[in-house]
């Protein structure tokens, strides 16, 4: 019963259901366009679940305030199964209206999921580990896309040309994210959860919904978070395009190996970074702004690598298999592209860690991030859903991306060190043992200007 509840069973419990959930919905997509012959009426779905999901994840913070965090997350496991199962009826029967429909029930589901999820595993654990228990959790997710990948290579292996995957990749699929319900259940709640330092997850009292809107909205005007908007809106608006991108130049199998590969260097990328950001060597402030200059300046040059490839294939009919000759120059972008993209991913989530704490402010602070990013992935899909060319998505890709970093390299060089870990032990420990006295930090109290 003392492992159960645990920090990390709990985080063990979580990366289940990343697994099981978002992992293999992510294998589907890193497919392209989730395994269909063209990827325009996908991406359309697509672009509907990340619209709803933004909105519903920068909303989440007041269902977790109203029933809870538990509750929440178990609400959010229930729409992937269903987009699966709508992308099967596509793929085997032709059926288009359920792709919609299975969109919006995903999307209003996943908004739920990423705000609750993103709050438990950056609040459960103790500062000093959030890095690694992070890095931890999305190595469970990317074990998601890494097992989808395997079972969409074992299933495609033998079709070396262009078109859709066998149908019977996708069934598996509705199944094993069907199981990623009950796993909610066993989630220990914040009060009943045990640090190993000893103390105690902050846990807000329950407010009024118009006091909810109301730090809400505080948060979304802070200096700090509303800097940090654009990054969270350009870090994954790339995703349109790479789902494109693998549909219109690679065979269906060629497909399914990146879908595996991926997963296996974002998981490697992921962990290494969260070590890193995990480090007792350096300061925190040291460790977010060299953090941030190597995700993000790696991600920077690689959108000069995507140019150059995708304007040597612009107009391009064939579809390139691994033993084509130039199958590695795009296929090595693909992967080098989503690798990098987690860690930016990683050290967002890092970053909105270390400013926040307790449930439901790292709960507005997950929202947030999550529900920008999502509007990001939307407008890309969306984009992407029409024939407009690839080119010109990357040039946009670019634009956007260049332009977010300025406003986040002032609000990053504007964080102040946190307290050292040994003093908050000491101040928490000294507040006793009940959880809503441990003094919750406000935004704005770690935010000072650049010296």
């Amino acid at each position: 019963m003392a492992f159960f509840r645990s920090v990390l069973a709990q985080m063990i419990i979580c990366g289940l259901i990343a697994l099981l959930g978002p992992g293999l919905w992510n294998a589907n997509n890193s497919l392209g366009a989730g395994g269909a012959l063209l990827p325009y009426l996908v991406n359309g779905g697509n672009s509907l679940v990340f619209g709803l999901m933004g909105l519903f994840c920068i909303l989440s913070p007041i269902f977790v305030n109203w029933i809870g965090v538990k509750k929440t997350l178990i609400a959010g496991t229930l729409g992937w199964s269903v987009y699966s199962a709508a992308l099967y009826q596509n793929n085997r029967f032709g059926t288009e209206w359920f792709v919609m429909l299975g969109a919006a029930i995903c999307g209003i589901s996943a908004g739920l999921y990423w705000a609750a999820e993103g709050s438990i595993v950056l609040s459960y654990p103790e500062h000093a580990k959030r890095g690694r228990y992070l890095a931890l959790w999305l190595a469970f997710k990317n074990s998601g896309q890494l097992i989808g990948g395997a079972i969409n290579l074992g299933l495609n292996a033998d079709r070396s040309t262009g078109g859709k995957v066998s149908w019977v990749t996708l069934l598996v699929f509705v199944i094993l994210q069907a199981c990623a319900l009950p796993l909610a259940f066993l989630l220990s709640p914040p009060e009943k959860t045990h640090r190993t330092d000893g103390t105690k997850i902050v846990v807000e009292s329950k407010t009024t919904t118009r006091e909810q809107f109301r730090l809400l909205w505080k948060t979304i005007t802070t200096r700090q978070i509303g800097l940090l908007l654009p990054v969270f809106f350009a870090s994954w608006f790339y995703w349109g395009y790479a789902s494109t991108f693998l549909t219109l130049y690679f065979s269906v199998r060629a497909r399914a190996l990146a879908s595996f590969l991926s997963a296996i260097t974002g998981t490697i990328a992921c962990t290494i970074f969260g070590f890193f950001l995990d480090s007792q060597r350096f300061s925190v402030k040291t460790r977010i702004r060299v953090g941030f200059l190597l995700s993000c300046g790696l991600f920077t040059l690689m959108w000069i690598w995507v140019m150059i490839i995708q304007h040597q294939w612009e107009g391009r009919l064939d579809k390139l298999d691994w033993s084509s000759p130039g199958f590695g120059r795009g296929f090595g972008m693909y992967i080098m592209l989503g690798t990098i993209g987690n860690m930016v991913q990683n050290y967002l989530y890092f970053l909105i860690g270390t400013v926040g704490d307790g449930t439901s402010e790292l709960s507005r602070g997950t929202g947030l991030l999550r529900g920008v990013e999502s509007w990001g992935q939307c407008a890309s899909f969306g984009i992407s859903s029409s024939k407009f060319s690839p080119f010109y998505t990357t040039v946009i890709n670019v634009v956007f991306w260049t332009l977010s970093l300025v406003p986040a390299a002032f609000a990053i060089w504007g964080v102040e060190d946190r307290r050292k870990l040994d003093q908050e032990r000491e101040s928490e420990l000294e507040a006793g043992s009940s959880v809503e006295s441990i003094p919750k930090p406000e935004i704005s109290e770690k935010v000072s200007e650049a010296k």
